[in-house]
């Protein structure tokens, strides 16, 4: 095989076995004339199953990192033969333009000239071809970057909890599990037992291996804090700013403090709010603009998501981004040891938010496999009542869920229901779940399943 860095991909003591196999094997099959855009928050595991698709399924592979570009892959564009001279620089054997071979751009985001290139390389080869970055937000943020024609996209998101199953030999029980009270208490325990872990440390791979390891959410919490100390600063640098740093420390408690509230969805949307906290936390000048490249960056950067609003029950009438979640429950999490928040208020704000990561990946799924409409998670609001979620399939059923840490009552989706807002009433809670007249209620580890 052909490699032009140090690295030979070798799997890890403790591999984690990923859906995203499933989908770079279907672009492979079906895409591979386009080139393919992986995305995904950094360190969730782009590389690293990326490279391990390649090595299992192509003859040779060629990995670029930007990062570094030892061997001058951005110079190489304006050579005739771009891939021969740049395996030549690299030291690498000659280079075989078939189906055979897949080229890996890695870290896109790092060279402008490359990335608004991307369109010219396919034209030039035959052989497949990956990007990928972490920081993919600098390429929509920025004047230097233009959006290339031709790619498809694939978004990769920290382990699900399914994954998460499979992870700690639990996937055949997630999988089989009666969502309205058939099964097993035994089950039910397993997979409560193993929710609370993952609303605890979140699926990211390094987080997810370090339990499985020492069994200890503790440290977890330690490989956490690295991380987000890590893109923290990393994120800084690409703004020249010298309060970046602490608007991003801010803009991460205000998600976690103005979701807390509970506010309704109809008055001031999420930007405001967040602006207005940040100004009072930082207590020196910081204007909308500052605060909305932060918010703006945490979004297209993976950290946060938006959720729209169907007011007043109309899924025809749809505002934009009024809410924000963290988009993975172990940053939410670490989040919640950095605020004041009452601790009722706090786990329920980690519920939604692992019902809204949950949730999340159906909006992103392939066109083909696409089973919801839109394209993120919305809540509802109609007089004085909040749905936590409505969910509308493409056969126009509209779902509403309410999501709860305790067995409380579900009076907006009493409502709902009872006006003809929505079709399908579920209760989500840590229950063994049950059928009943006016909604269903299943347990809150399932949601994922429930939707599919």
């Amino acid at each position: 095989m052909s490699e032009n860095s140090n690295f030979k991909f070798i799997e890890n003591d403790i591999e984690l076995r990923r859906d995203v196999q499933a989908e770079l094997a279907e672009w492979k099959e079906k895409r591979h004339h386009k080139v393919l855009q992986v995305e995904g928050p950094r360190q969730v595991g782009k590389t690293h199953e990326v490279r391990k698709f390649a090595y299992h399924n192509y003859q040779r592979v060629i990995y670029v990192n930007l990062v570094r570009d030892e061997y001058g892959f951005e110079d190489c564009l304006s050579e005739r033969d771009l891939m021969g001279a740049y395996c030549r620089n690299a030291g690498i054997e000659e280079f075989k333009d078939d189906p055979g071979t897949i080229l890996i751009i890695d870290e896109i985001q790092e060279k402008a000239t490359v990335y608004n290139a991307i369109r010219d390389i396919r034209e030039r080869l035959n052989c497949d071809i990956i990007v990928s970055g972490s920081y993919l937000a600098r390429t929509v943020n920025s004047k230097d970057f233009f959006l290339p024609a031709g790619i498809s996209y694939l978004r990769m998101f920290p382990l699900s909890f399914r994954e998460f199953c499979r992870a700690l030999s639990l996937e055949d029980t997630y999988v089989t599990l009666d969502l309205y009270g058939g099964s097993s208490p035994e089950e039910y325990q397993a997979l409560e037992e193993a929710y609370e872990v993952y609303k605890t440390i979140g699926g990211y791979p390094e987080v997810v291996t370090t339990y499985i390891r020492s069994k200890s959410t503790n440290d977890c919490k330690d490989v956490l804090a690295d991380l987000m100390r890590t893109f923290t600063n990393e994120s800084a640098r690409f703004f020249s700013n010298s309060t970046a740093l602490s608007i991003f420390n801010e803009v991460y408690r205000a998600v976690f403090v103005e979701m807390s509230n509970e506010k309704k969805g109809t008055g001031s949307n999420f930007i405001e709010l967040v602006t207005d906290f940040v100004k009072d936390s930082i207590k020196q000048p910081v204007s909308r603009n500052e605060v909305r490249q932060a918010a703006s960056w945490l979004l297209y950067s993976g950290i946060i998501g938006y959720c729209d609003l169907y007011n007043n029950g109309d899924v025809n009438d749809v505002v934009s981004d009024r809410r924000a979640y963290f988009a993975d429950c172990g940053i939410a999490s670490y989040i919640s040891s950095l605020v004041n928040v009452p601790q009722d208020a706090a786990t329920g704000f980690l519920t939604e938010t692992f019902a809204y990561e949950e949730l999340s990946r159906y909006y992103f799924c392939p066109p083909s496999r696409k089973k919801i409409r839109g394209d993120k998670p919305c809540f509802s609001v109609c007089g004085n009542y909040e749905l936590d979620f409505l969910v509308v399939d493409n056969d126009h059923i509209r779902t509403g869920v309410e999501v709860k840490s305790g067995d409380n009552k579900a009076r907006s989706l009493e409502f709902f229901r009872e006006k003809g807002l929505i079709d399908r009433a579920l209760k989500a809670i840590p229950s063994h779940g049950g059928r009943g007249e006016r909604f269903d209620t299943i347990p809150i580890y399932m949601i994922g399943r429930a939707i599919e």
